[in-house]
């Protein structure tokens, strides 16, 4: 990776949303699933084709799994199923996020430096607009989003590792890749934004991020 410079007037940051500024607890997911009053109606309107797409849901929230899932799909699925209680369950569970202050701290430290920060996450939009309204002051700090979305000429979903999603976000802010500091904790993601043009950071906790961006001069400290 080019070492910069990487200045606030020429570059914006990208961050993924899940285990880099929001992170899940799988208490929390657990207490909410046993206090789940609909837990019969949900079970009993759960078809074959739903119980799939909810488990590799679920494989993939454990890090059981490679394949990147969005919430929407899930919901998407359970309302052809009308399978209310799940849509609930879901929404629930998938904004149970708590955030993780030593990466909204460094957030806080860039913005203070001039540098514009913009969302790029598999978030579904239901869940988006959820989180946005819980976490209202983080959300404040984002000047500019993408999130999985259809794509018309084929009616797939486009999400990350998908190059499209990089691409699309450049386009869509009228950026050059290189403009772009992209960091996630997925390293498929962090090699599909360097495939797409962009620099790219592998989160594994804010310490270690402190550290990448200071060895790259973007931070003296």
């Amino acid at each position: 990776m080019n070492k910069g410079p990487f200045l606030p007037t020429t570059h914006i940051f990208l961050w993924d949303l899940h285990d880099v500024i929001l992170e899940k607890s799988l208490w929390s997911w657990l207490m909410i699933c046993l206090r789940f009053k609909r837990k019969k109606e949900l079970m009993r309107k759960l078809d074959k084709n739903t119980l799939k797409i909810m488990f590799t849901f679920l494989l993939e929230r454990l890090r059981l799994t490679k394949k990147q899932m969005v919430s929407e799909e899930l919901l998407k699925a359970a309302e052809r199923a009308e399978n209310d209680a799940l849509v609930e369950l879901t929404i629930k569970a998938c904004s149970s996020y708590a955030p993780i202050k030593n990466t909204v701290a460094l957030m806080h430290e860039l913005s203070d430096l001039g540098y514009i920060h913009h969302l790029g996450s598999n978030i579904g939009k239901t869940v988006l607009d959820d989180c946005t309204e819980k976490f209202s002051t983080i959300f404040t700090l984002f000047e500019g989003a993408t999130i999985p979305f259809e794509c018309t000429r084929s009616a797939k979903i486009i999400k990350k590792p998908n190059l499209e999603f990089f691409h699309t976000h450049a386009a869509k802010y009228n950026l050059q890749p290189h403009q772009i500091i992209f960091i996630d904790d997925k390293i498929a993601n962090v090699r599909a934004a360097q495939a797409a043009g962009m620099h790219a950071f592998h989160f594994k906790n804010p310490r270690d991020l402190r550290k990448q961006l200071i060895s790259h001069g973007i931070l003296n400290y």
